[in-house]
């Protein structure tokens, strides 16, 4: 569920996140007094960018490499780093009902349990609290580049007994409206989004921290092994009207939605 803590998940490498982040913070309207958690904070570049609207921020995250690089290149004075998983945040009594917003990115496509985890973030806010969750949905990605791998004369070997930590929605919008609503929340609103193209880097560093199979490769065939994926994914994925980019075909549910009064 984790990824390197290391400057490949930022910036470039973070491309496309980061992107509909910024598109979609506006859902929630921060105001100086908010106390906020950011369930899943990564290397904390969004909880640092919150922390200027709001009283304190809370990020946590499972990784505990996250957390130690979210606490040195990402502090300030209002943010506190923890770890903390999404399913079972909670449980943490010091976190019940604490909080005016939620935010979580990209996060719950790698719980096994996502209605434990919406139940769990929501535990966390007062009355009348808002979330913002942002999830992956329905795609082809990951199996259309397991047996890309998979058949390789080079990268096959590596891919033998691998399982995948990604638990991708496959939702309808009304499915979605339907699983937050059994889990407690009100007033959802949903959309499906989509991932913007990408650069030949911006696209190797999805791969490289994205992929669980990357893990597996050893480091002085890596460059290779990018290479070998970045030729696939355009003759695969290339945006016709932008040369040397690529659209990888995830869509996203982008989700606002409230704890009831």
């Amino acid at each position: 569920m984790s990824f390197p803590a290391n400057g490949d998940y930022q910036e470039s490498g973070r491309y496309n996140q980061h992107g509909i982040i910024m598109r979609n913070i506006g859902k929630l309207t921060f105001r100086p007094e908010d106390v906020v958690l950011d369930v899943g904070c990564g290397a904390g570049e969004e909880t640092k960018a919150l922390a200027s609207k709001v009283s304190s921020v809370t990020g946590v995250d499972t990784s505990e490499e996250k957390v130690a690089f979210a606490r040195a290149n990402n502090s300030e004075p209002s943010v506190t780093y923890g770890l903390g998983d999404a399913q079972t945040i909670g449980d943490n009594p010091d976190y019940l009902g604490r909080f005016d917003k939620a935010v979580s990115f990209f996060v719950l496509h790698w719980c096994p349990d996502p209605a434990k985890a919406l139940r769990s973030i929501l535990a966390c806010l007062k009355p009348g609290g808002e979330g913002l969750l942002m999830v992956g949905n329905r795609t082809t990605f990951p199996p259309d580049v397991r047996a890309f791998l998979g058949s390789h004369a080079r990268w096959g070997e590596y891919v033998k007994g691998f399982k995948g930590s990604q638990y991708f929605w496959k939702r309808s919008i009304s499915e979605a409206e339907e699983l937050m609503a059994t889990c407690g929340w009100t007033k959802v609103q949903c959309e499906i989004q989509h991932r913007l193209p990408t650069t030949e880097l911006q696209t190797k560093l999805f791969f490289k921290t994205a992929i669980g199979i990357t893990a597996r490769i050893p480091e002085s065939d890596q460059e290779a092994y990018l290479e070998d994926l970045w030729q696939w994914a355009l003759s695969r994925y290339q945006v016709e009207t932008q040369d040397g980019h690529v659209c990888i075909p995830i869509e996203y549910l982008v989700i606002h939605a409230c704890k009831p009064l």
